[in-house]
C-alpha cells in the first residue's frame, strides 16, 4: 500500500487533480481575480512541465522536478530555475568545447587496439566499445594493473613512488584532509619536488574538503611553486551546479605509472584513525599506455579550475612502454551533462553485468541505484548469474542505508545476495564479471556518483589485478552476513520518510 500511495505517479496524478480542483473551486466560489491567478499558476506550471520534459535526461531524473512542479506551481517553478543544473558557468564553456576537441584530437574512435579488441570477439568487447566509440576513452593492451587492497598497503609505496617523479605530479582528490599524518607527508614530499623543478599540480573539490582545507590553502601552494585549485568553489546562492563535485581520485607520476581508486588523503582510509569500524577500500596502478587516459581526464577539470587550455600535446604525445603483462585497460572519466553526453558510469555497469555469463561481484558503500542499472542487476539474477553486493555493516549515513534496504526485497527475489560487512565500513567501488573484466574507480551505486558528480575509474582485462580483486571480494565476503528477506525490516515512520525521500533521490 506503501508503495501504490507514495509512487511518483500517483502523487503526480493526486496533486494534477488538486490543482484542477482549485480552478474549479474558485471558477464557482471566489471572486474573478482569483480565478485569473489560479489560472496564471497553472500556465506557470505547464510552461515548466514542457522544458523539463523536452530537456534531455532520462524520465526518472525528470520526474521529481514534475512533483514539485506541480505541487507548487510558481515555488516549484523558481526551485527549478535556480537549483536545476543547467550546465556549466558561462566562463566555463569555453574550456568545456577546447577539451571535447582535443579528445577528439588525441583519442580516436578507432584505433590499431580497438581493431585488436575487435577481432579477437571477446564477449565483453562491447563494455570496452561503448567507452572508445561514446566517450573517445581508447583502450589500449600492453598495460600492468597492480591492485592494492587496504590504505595500509597503498599509503606507503604512493608515497615512495612520488619520491621518484623527475618531471610532473599531477593529483586529483575529492577529500584532502590536512590534519593527516599521512597528507603532512605528501605534502612535504609535493614541496621538494617543487623545489627541485617538478611540475606539482593539485586539484581538489571545495565542498569535499570543508572543514579540512582552508580556502587560502591554493594560493598558498602556489606562492610555493605548485599549481594548486579548488573545484567548484562554494559561494551561498542557489544553484544546481554546485551539486557537481570531483569526486575524483587520481595520482599521476611522469608517464611511469597512474592511480585510481576510492582513497581520499585523510587517515581513515589507512586505518589510522577509526570511523565505522575498520575501513575498507582500494586503490590500482596503472603502468603502460593507458596512463594517457588518465592524464587527459585530470588535465579536462584542471584546466575549468584554471579557466584556460594546458599544452596537452606536452603530457599526451609520448611513446609508452609496453609490458608484457598485456593488460587490456581503459580508464575514463565521468560527470554531469553537458561536460559529458552520456552517464559514462551507469552505461558502463550495465554492460559489464548485461555481458555477464556466471557471475558478478560487487563492492559499494551506497545503493540507491538507477533504474536502469537496477533491472540489470535483477535481469541478470533470473538469468541465473551468481550476483553478490556488498555493503557497510557499519554505514558512514544510516538513512542511506535504510533507503538501500528498500531494494533488498527485489533484489534477493531475483537470486541476487546482499552481504552486509561484519568488519566495518567499506569503501571500495569494485565489480567483477566472471573472473574475466574488473572494474576499479570512484563511482558509487547512487545517483550523485551515477548522475551529478565528476568521477573516474578504469576497467581492465588479462592481467592478473583481475584475480586479485575477484579474491579480494570473496574474502571480505567470507566476513560478512548474507541479508536474509526475514530480516528486511523497516518502521512504520522509517519506511514513511524513505518512500518520500526516494521521490526526489535523483535530484540529492
Amino acid at each position: 500500500m506503501l508503495k501504490k500511495i507514495f509512487s511518483r505517479l500517483a502523487l503526480m496524478l493526486l496533486i494534477l487533480l488538486i490543482e484542477i480542483a482549485l480552478v474549479l473551486a474558485a471558477a464557482v466560489y471566489l471572486e474573478l481575480i482569483w480565478v485569473y491567478t489560479v489560472i496564471f499558476y497553472v500556465f506557470i506550471s505547464i510552461i515548466v512541465l514542457l522544458i523539463i520534459v523536452n530537456r534531455g535526461g532520462t524520465p526518472d531524473l525528470k520526474i521529481p522536478w514534475i512533483v514539485v512542479v506541480l505541487l507548487f506551481p510558481v515555488l516549484g517553478a523558481l526551485i527549478y530555475v535556480f537549483f536545476a543544473n543547467h550546465g556549466l558557468k558561462p566562463k566555463y564553456t569555453r574550456v568545456e568545447r577546447g577539451v571535447k576537441k582535443l579528445a577528439k584530437k588525441y583519442f580516436p574512435k578507432y584505433s590499431i587496439d580497438m581493431d585488436e579488441l575487435l577481432k579477437s570477439k571477446n564477449p565483453y568487447t562491447p563494455t570496452f566499445q561503448f567507452l572508445g566509440n561514446a566517450m573517445r576513452y581508447t583502450p589500449t593492451y600492453g598495460n600492468r594493473v597492480t591492485y592494492y587492497k587496504s590504505g595500509e598497503e597503498w599509503f606507503p609505496k604512493f608515497i615512495e613512488e612520488l619520491k621518484s617523479a623527475k618531471e610532473f605530479i599531477f593529483m586529483e582528490f575529492f577529500i584532502i584532509d590536512r590534519h593527516s599524518i599521512y597528507w603532512k607527508r605528501i605534502e612535504e614530499v609535493l614541496l621538494q619536488k617543487a623545489k627541485e623543478g617538478v611540475e606539482v599540480r593539485l586539484l581538489y573539490d571545495d565542498i569535499g574538503c570543508a572543514g579540512l582545507m582552508h580556502s587560502v590553502y591554493p594560493s598558498q601552494m602556489r606562492k610555493k611553486g605548485i599549481k594548486c585549485y579548488r573545484f567548484n568553489p562554494f559561494v551561498p546562492v542557489l544553484s544546481g551546479l554546485f551539486n557537481n563535485r570531483d569526486h575524483r581520485k587520481i595520482a599521476v607520476i611522469d608517464h611511469k605509472m597512474a592511480f585510481t581508486g576510492g582513497m581520499n588523503l585523510a587517515d581513515e582510509y589507512a586505518n589510522e584513525i577509526v570511523r565505522f569500524g575498520y575501513w575498507k577500500d582500494a586503490m590500482i596502478k596503472i603502468e603502460g599506455p593507458a596512463i594517457n587516459n588518465l592524464i587527459f581526464i585530470f588535465l579536462s577539470l584542471f584546466d575549468l579550475a584554471q579557466l584556460k587550455l594546458s599544452d596537452y600535446d606536452k603530457y599526451l604525445n609520448y611513446q609508452y612502454e609496453r609490458y608484457s603483462e598485456n593488460a587490456l585497460v581503459t580508464p575514463f572519466g565521468d560527470g554531469p551533462e553537458p561536460f559529458y553526453e552520456h552517464n559514462t558510469g551507469e552505461s558502463t555497469f550495465v554492460n559489464m553485468i548485461e555481458n555477464a555469463k556466471e557471475t558478478v561481484y560487487i563492492c559499494t558503500p551506497y545503493f540507491i541505484p538507477t533504474e536502469n542499472l537496477k533491472s540489470s542487476i535483477i535481469r541478470a539474477g533470473y538469468r541465473g548469474v551468481d550476483i553478490r553486493i556488498l555493503l557497510p555493516g557499519i554505514p558512514d549515513k544510516k538513512l542511506v542505508y535504510k533507503m538501500a534496504m528498500r531494494y533488498f526485497p527485489d533484489l534477493i527475489e531475483a537470486g541476487v545476495k546482499v552481504y552486509t560487512y561484519n568488519e566495518g565500513f567499506n569503501h571500495e567501488k569494485a565489480v567483477v564479471v566472471d573472473g574475466k573484466i574488473a572494474f576499479i574507480g570512484t563511482i558509487n551505486m547512487d545517483y550523485r556518483s551515477l548522475v551529478h558528480h565528476f568521477e573516474c575509474g578504469a576497467i581492465f582485462m588479462h592481467s592478473e589485478a583481475v584475480k586479485d580483486v575477484e579474491d579480494d571480494l570473496l574474502d571480505c565476503y567470507e566476513h560478512s552476513e548474507l541479508v536474509n528477506i526475514n530480516d528486511v525490516k523497516l518502521g512504520f515512520f522509517t519506511k514513511v520518510i524513505c518512500y518520500l525521500l526516494n521521490v526526489f533521490s535523483q535530484m540529492l
